[in-house]
């Protein structure tokens, strides 16, 4: 059973540290990753074997060491039943400490003679340290009275593979010292060349704790007293093909010294960082190592993602967290926002994202364009930087427009000159409305600037108008705002003469108030009051006329 160069016990001695190199089994000897097994070894050896029989009771000290001792078939040291007549089952369980893969299970009995009695015996296992337990094999010299299971070596179906099997097994082994009986897990088992290929069998023969049962066949027939010299149970600690050592640790439990990037008591996980793809155990064909995140020296912490892997063929679902150095992304292969790539430096460079340079007047925002480093600039402003007005402009003096067009493209632009502007009923009519307002603010919407304004007072509107007072929203295009005409600030209060929709089509269904070129923004003088209200007071009369408004015509005909 047992191969000339993995027969040696080795389960004792210290804790080592995984280390690769030419020698290493797990590695070839140009350091590429591969298969490897745990050394083969009698998990057994050592362990106390617990003893119950239903005759004993509470005080009966049933752990037995001679089984699982150094055997010597030259001074065999026996454990033996009680005399008298039984009334139940013998059972042997033996504590593994973690999981192995087991090979065989052999019982060596005292007697030297094949055993004449009736014979009743069931291997079982546990997976989980004894909470349940699971039938590998019986043995019987009557298989369907005992079991209701026919009598046979080998498994008929891949489904009967991982089922117990029943059969008689004398004749015994002869050994030196007395007869053995020896269960191997594979044996039977037509898919057990494929074994690293196998989930199903590699969990067959997982097992955490071994149980043999020595059933009581007849309460009539009288059976000689059961005399056991040995217990093996050989195997390989569970490393799952990516370990070739076991060794005790600090608290004295069997764990493997795991290589691949693999952790875990069993290597059946990936060490921390090596997430890129999703465990696997090692085969001969495939070692399946853990691979490292790719995360370009900014993140030591990454994720696997099973959506990630498959969007990108299998190859890689590794996701890195906490990026570092201003960096993001699924790599952190980008640069946050507010920082631009440095491109003299490597991209693993710690300083490979520099804070974006923007000007805090001339761009909008500290966003730039991670690769290139262009910031956003506001109209008339150019440069990487945002740091300088752009032809035809010149430098402003609000903070919100720094750059203005320059004033000789911009008076023949504006329509009418708004530099001195005379209150008569003249300019009163001039436009459809005329209206008291307060800025409130401004925000950019596209090619056009739209104003929070507080209507206080309403002089004069058209007929047809929906102004009133109170909080109303102002459009002004980006161009005429930018020859500063109208001529508009936050916070301060204005006399508007204009049309309500400006020069600019919009359909009946997106009617808005509108101040363009054409508008006449007049900073607001108290004085103006009294002669504003008076001219209103003019048109009342015009208007309540038979004529439907044709006073009202002629007195602001144009």
């Amino acid at each position: 059973i047992l191969d000339s160069d993995t027969a040696h016990c080795s389960c004792s001695g210290p804790l080592l540290a995984a280390w690769t190199s030419p020698h290493d089994p797990c590695y070839h000897p140009d350091g590429r990753p591969r298969h490897c097994l745990s050394e083969f070894i009698n998990a057994a050896y050592g362990v106390p074997v617990n003893a119950s029989h239903l005759l004993q009771g509470p005080d009966y000290d049933g752990n037995i060491t001679t089984l699982t001792d150094l055997h010597n078939p030259h001074n065999l040291t026996c454990w033996m039943t009680h005399t008298g007549p039984d009334t139940g089952d013998w059972v042997l369980t033996l504590p593994l400490g973690r999981r192995f893969e087991i090979t065989y299970i052999s019982l060596q009995f005292c007697h030297q003679g094949e055993p004449s009695d009736p014979i009743s015996i069931s291997v079982l296992k546990s997976m989980d340290y004894g909470r349940t337990w699971r039938p590998m094999q019986h043995y019987s010299s009557n298989c369907f009275e005992n079991f209701r299971l026919p009598s046979q070596t080998i498994a008929k179906t891949r489904h009967q593979e991982t089922e117990p099997l029943c059969s008689d097994p004398r004749p015994l082994q002869r050994q030196r010292g007395g007869m053995v009986l020896a269960f191997s897990t594979l044996d039977g088992r037509p898919s057990s060349p494929d074994f690293d290929y196998s989930p199903t069998l590699q969990d067959w023969v997982t097992a955490t704790d071994i149980r043999v049962v020595f059933h009581q066949v007849s309460k009539d027939i009288k059976v000689a007293p059961l005399a056991l010299s040995d217990l093996q149970v050989g195997g390989r600690c569970k490393c799952n093909g990516h370990a070739s050592k076991c060794r005790r640790d600090d608290a004295g439990h069997a764990v493997c010294i795991c290589e691949h990037h693999t952790a875990g008591p069993d290597c059946d996980v990936c060490e921390d960082f090596y997430f890129d793809r999703p465990w696997h155990r090692a085969t001969p064909t495939h070692p399946n190592p853990c691979v490292a995140c790719e995360c370009n020296g900014h993140s030591n912490k990454c994720r696997f993602s099973m959506e990630v892997f498959q969007q990108s063929g299998r190859r890689s679902g590794g996701v890195c967290q906490k990026c570092r150095h201003h960096t993001a992304g699924r790599h952190c292969q980008y640069c946050q926002n507010g920082y631009t790539r440095d491109h003299s430096k490597p991209l693993n460079h710690r300083k490979a994202c520099q804070p974006c340079q923007c000007h805090p007047l001339g761009a909008v925002g500290r966003w730039c364009n991670q690769t290139s480093g262009q910031c956003l600039c506001r109209d008339g402003v150019t440069g990487l930087r945002c740091n300088r007005c752009a032809p035809g402009y010149k430098q402003g003096r609000s903070p919100l427009r720094p750059c203005i067009r320059k004033f000789t493209e911009c008076v023949s632009y504006c329509q009418p000159s708004q530099v001195k502007v005379r209150m008569n009923l003249e300019t009163y009519c001039l436009k459809d409305y005329v209206l008291k307002v307060q800025v409130k603010g401004m925000e950019r919407s596209g090619p056009w600037w739209q104003f929070s304004i507080s209507v206080q007072t309403v002089f004069r509107i058209g007929s047809t108008s929906r102004v009133r007072r109170g909080p109303q929203s102002l459009w002004v295009p980006d161009r005429d705002l930018g020859c500063g005409c109208p001529a508009l600030h936050v916070g301060r209060t204005f006399l508007l003469i204009g049309a309500e929709e400006g020069e600019r089509g919009w359909g009946p269904e997106e009617s808005r108030l509108v101040a363009d070129r054409s508008t006449l923004a007049l900073q607001w003088r108290e004085h103006w009051s009294p002669k504003l209200r008076g001219f209103r007071g003019q048109l009342k009369p015009a208007a309540r006329s038979a004529a439907g408004g044709a006073h009202h015509l002629r007195l602001c005909s144009r």
